[in-house]
This record gives C-alpha cells, sequence and structure tokens, in this order.
C-alpha cells in the first residue's frame, strides 16, 4: 500500500509478520487498512489526511477499534500511541520496522499471550469520612469547631486529605495482594486524594478469567468503602515504554 496524495501512513501497532488484515472501518485512521510486513514484523497501518490534524472523537474510536480487534484475535500487539503518522509505507519498514526490529521482536515475544487489565479504586467519600470521624477524635472536634470562613474550611480539607494518604498505603497493598498471579504489574501515582489504587496488570489470556473473579471479589469485599473499576482485556500500553 503507497500513501496517496495528501494523505500519511498512520500506524496502529506493530504485530508478527502473517496477522491478517482488521475488517476496515470508514471513520478516521483506520481507512485503507493493510499489514506492511519486514522479516518477522508487520506493522498495522492506515491512511490518514494529512490537512488537518488528529484528535477527532472518530479518529480515536477507530484507533481503539482497531487495536481491540487485534488483541481480540489473540496475536501479540505492540499498540503505538494515539497520533504516529508516518510519510509512507517506505518510511514505516525502513524508519521504524527494520531499525527497531530486535527490540519490537522481544518486546512481541513478553507480550504473546497476555493482555492488559487495568484496575481503580477510589474511596466512596462519605463513607470513608464517617469512618474517619469515628477513628480520628481529633478531625472529628476540627469539623465541628469549624466555621463557615473558607481559611477554616481549607485547613479542614487538607486535614483530610493527608488522612486519607496515610490509609492509601495499607488498602492498596491490601488490593495487590489479593490481585497476584500476573506477569508484571505497573502502578500510576494517584490522581486525587481519594484514588486509592491505579494499577496495570500484565495477565497470561489462559488466567484472565481468574483475574476477573480476583478483582470481583475484592471488589465486594470492599463494597460502601472502596469503588473499584475494572478495564481489560486491552492492549499493554503500560508495558511497552512511550511509542
Amino acid at each position: 500500500m503507497t500513501a496517496a496524495v495528501g494523505l500519511g501512513c498512520y500506524v496502529f501497532a506493530i504485530v508478527p509478520a502473517g496477522t491478517p488484515v482488521p475488517e476496515p472501518d470508514p471513520d478516521g485512521p483506520a481507512r485503507g487498512l493493510a499489514v506492511v510486513e519486514a522479516g518477522e514484523l508487520a506493522a498495522v497501518v492506515g491512511q490518514v489526511p494529512t490537512d488537518r490534524p488528529l484528535g477527532r472523537a472518530a479518529d480515536l474510536r477507530a484507533h481503539d477499534r482497531v487495536i481491540a480487534e487485534l488483541v481480540h484475535s489473540g496475536v501479540a500487539v505492540l499498540p503505538m500511541r494515539f497520533g504516529a503518522v508516518m510519510a509512507d509505507v517506505d518510511a514505516v519498514i525502513e524508519e521504524l520496522l527494520r531499525p527497531n526490529g530486535a527490540e519490537f521482536a522481544e518486546a512481541l515475544a513478553t507480550l504473546q499471550g497476555r493482555v492488559q487489565y487495568t484496575v481503580r479504586a477510589e474511596y466512596e467519600q462519605d463513607s470513608v469520612l464517617r469512618q474517619l470521624l469515628a477513628a480520628r477524635p481529633d478531625i472529628r472536634r476540627l469539623r465541628e469547631s469549624v466555621g463557615p470562613d473558607s481559611a477554616g474550611q481549607v485547613h479542614l480539607g487538607q486535614v483530610i486529605v493527608q488522612a486519607l494518604e496515610e490509609l492509601r498505603p495499607a488498602d492498596a497493598a491490601s488490593i495487590l495482594a489479593e490481585l497476584i498471579g500476573t506477569v508484571d504489574v505497573h502502578l500510576h501515582e494517584p490522581s486525587a486524594p481519594e484514588e486509592v489504587l491505579h494499577a496495570a496488570f500484565l495477565v497470561d489470556v489462559s488466567h484472565a478469567p481468574a483475574f476477573e473473579r480476583r478483582v470481583e471479589k475484592a471488589a465486594a469485599q470492599r463494597a460502601g468503602r472502596l469503588r473499584m473499576r475494572l478495564v481489560g482485556p486491552t492492549a499493554a500500553y503500560d508495558f511497552v515504554g512511550d511509542r
């Protein structure tokens, strides 16, 4: 496939040679899907207009749909970050596949038969606040004494955030201890005071149902205090570095 005038070559993922072309999609960069091979490696590519920037919702949906279809097909998938555009197919081969062949082959071998699950856990704010007030008389007294002025409310908020940060390590560790049996775990820093855990797990496909059951059990045991969300199976974005 050679990119037409006004079209760039959008790279979705690196896969083993011989991977079938995903089903076509008329939206965004999924047009003109093809698999470009170089030795034992291949890149799944599509055509994207060069006269406008990427970033429409349709572009992102098309990217996610192609990656998800590759994961569902069972092949090892080294996903590219959204927006990876090269000049043409020759550039994909000469500037991407061949120079990085050994690195890509090693990564694909690691990812073969494995998928990513992402687990996020957050405190149920009302519930955990009640528990803090019951366990921490100092916070209860401060809450009762603080007036409507903004400085007092800000100080109370800071004390509560600190208390949540003190609770977080034990709660996160207990969840992680129950979700064992994975190849690797990638932890993200909490993005909000109420976030307890944001972790990506690289899971053998054969162990995926058992992993999902462990997450469901962990969530049920913490219902009312923590809210847990599971996303997956997906491509292993958190285990492939910045591409």
